[in-house]
Formats: structure tokens, sequence, C-alpha cells
């Protein structure tokens, strides 16, 4: 594989990575990435999954039943996951702070899951990303994020070390309090990955 180049926008990152990114996420399961959110999953309704890469979760939280909206700015990995033989996947190509396309949806989300992805947001981006999240999660929904710190030798441009109180700070701009928190190893047995997860409630 030719190496990449470290590149400002993720992505463009994660375009030129999907194929191999996607061969990896997709040996583990929505459980196995994400054993503490069962508890908190609706028995029924709308799921946004922000940051779908592979459509791994997504694929988990249709399973459940649920009808998921698939956000996904890499056009690498939409053509990797878009083909499903799930029903109930929807995918857009939108991307956080904003998600543009889903701005003036009427009906809000149950469960929004945005795993691995803050930590491709600068703090600049870190308010703005939560409210709309905020905005678009139903009264009694729940928000899950998980991130984990940046590895040795991945593209600082790309990869951004946010602190808990940081987190926790822009989710209670955004009216949002946290209603549990987990340290999680890493699925797929990578050393040294250590996952930090919260579920969001509004105030």
């Amino acid at each position: 594989m030719e190496p990449v180049r470290p590149s400002l926008d993720p992505v463009a990152y994660y375009d030129q990575l999907a194929a191999d990114f996607a061969s990896r996420y997709d040996t583990v399961t929505f459980e196995a990435v994400h054993p503490n959110l069962s508890k908190h999953l609706p028995s029924h309704g709308r799921v946004l999954d922000v940051g779908s890469g592979s459509g791994r979760d997504a694929r988990g939280l249709a399973a459940r039943g649920l009808h998921v909206t698939a956000v996904e700015p890499s056009a690498a990995f939409r053509r990797l996951g878009g083909p499903s033989s799930f029903d109930g996947i929807t995918w857009i190509d939108d991307r956080l702070p904003m998600l543009a396309l889903l701005d003036g949806i009427v009906e809000p989300f149950d469960f929004i899951l945005c795993s691995a992805v803050l930590m491709l947001l600068s703090s600049t981006d870190f308010e703005s990303s939560f409210r709309t999240m905020a905005r678009l999660l139903a009264e009694r929904g729940r928000l899950a994020i998980n991130l984990r710190d940046p590895m040795p030798g991945e593209p600082t441009a790309i990869f951004h070390r946010h602190a808990d109180g940081a987190i926790l700070e822009a989710a209670r701009a955004a009216g949002l309090a946290c209603i549990d928190r987990a340290e999680l190893s890493d699925a797929l047995g990578r050393s040294g990955y250590e996952w930090r997860s919260y579920v969001f409630a509004h105030n």
C-alpha cells in the first residue's frame, strides 16, 4: 500500500485508508465495541449514527429493528458501507459540526451515536457540534459518544486530544447532562488504545 501523506482534512485521510480500515472494523460487532450501550438503546424508533465509517454500527443498530440514518462524509466509506442488505439504513453525505443536510428535520432522533469522531474535530468545533446533536436529539433521547487520545505516529493535523472537562463543558453548554461514563479497552485488541465513552441526556 502506498504511504498515506498527511492531510489537513480528515475526510481525505479516511478516503485513502477506507478499504484497509473497513476490513478491520468489520471483524468486530457493535456489541463488542459498545458493550455499555445496550441499556441506553431504545426498543424502537429513529437512530442517527454520526461518522458511520464502514457501516458496522449502523448495521448492528438496524439489526435491532431501529431505523438508522448513517452520516458519513467519506465517499470511499459510503461506497463500502452503503450497499447493505439491511433494511432501515439511509446513508447521507454530511459532517459535524453543522450536519447541514439534517438541519430542519421534522422528527428528532431517539438515539444518536457519535463514535470515534470527536478526536477528529478541533476544539473550536466542539460547542457547535454538541449544539447540533442536542438539537437533533429527542426530548427523552440519548446521545452516546466515544473517543480516544491520538496515538504516536498519527497525523496531528487530523487527530486531536480532548480532556474530559472540555467534553463535559461543551455538552453542558448545549443543555446536555452526562448520565453514564465508561473507560473501554479496544475491541480490536490494539495495544495502547483506550476509549472513553459518555452517554448524555437533555437537562
